[in-house]
């Protein structure tokens, strides 16, 4: 199974080496094929999924294409996941993309909404480098599908400002349980559940 994946970022950006590995621990027999849109934020990505898509689809022969992208920062706009899906729709549309094809997946209100959602892998990411010395323990935190503070949550626990680009994937190669995540995060069990379905 060869799946595209369209993202808000560019190649070996946060959210690209966070799917990227999250994806092939769920399914060891995805091959996960990124072409870089050239933009890094969500309207840049919505302007060019069209193309993007097709490139993957027609060229790149992928079985599959997911379009992932955060709700929030809203760019500008208001953060509206319809008004998102209808944008990215007819840039799909307007490509002659087969939308069978295609799977959009908001996740709320960003990626590291889910990061944070259990608090095992950050905690022990800290522990790790804080070692020797003891780490509190991070609980976990739900927040809301418009909540602009995961990036500040993860700060506030690492007494220092959290760089996403580094940390990020290193956060994440700390899950021991995806399945706890998917209960807790109904976006990320929108992610599982589509990569489980076409690991089949």
């Amino acid at each position: 199974m060869k799946l595209g994946l369209i993202l808000e970022c560019p190649k070996q950006g946060t959210d690209h080496q966070v799917y990227e590995y999250v994806i092939q621990k769920l399914c060891r027999d995805i091959e996960v094929i990124v072409v870089p849109s050239g933009s890094t934020n969500k309207p840049g990505m919505i302007a060019k999924c069209g193309e993007i898509a097709k490139t993957l689809i027609d060229a790149e022969h992928c079985d599959r294409v997911a379009i992932l992208w955060d709700l929030i920062p809203a760019w500008g706009g208001t953060a509206c996941r319809k008004d998102d899906v209808e944008a990215i729709i007819n840039n799909l549309n307007a490509a002659n993309v087969d939308l069978a094809k295609v799977k959009l997946i908001c996740i709320e209100p960003e990626l590291e909404g889910w990061l944070i959602v259990e608090g095992t892998a950050l905690t022990k990411y800290k522990t790790g480098i804080c070692h020797p010395h003891p780490v509190k323990k991070f609980n976990g935190v739900k927040l809301s599908a418009k909540s602009d503070f995961s990036k500040k949550t993860i700060s506030k626990y690492l007494e220092r400002r959290y760089n996403d680009i580094t940390e990020a994937i290193r956060i994440a190669k700390n899950i021991d349980d995806f399945d706890k995540i998917a209960r807790k995060h109904e976006t990320f069990a929108r992610l599982k559940d589509f990569i489980e379905e076409i690991c089949r």
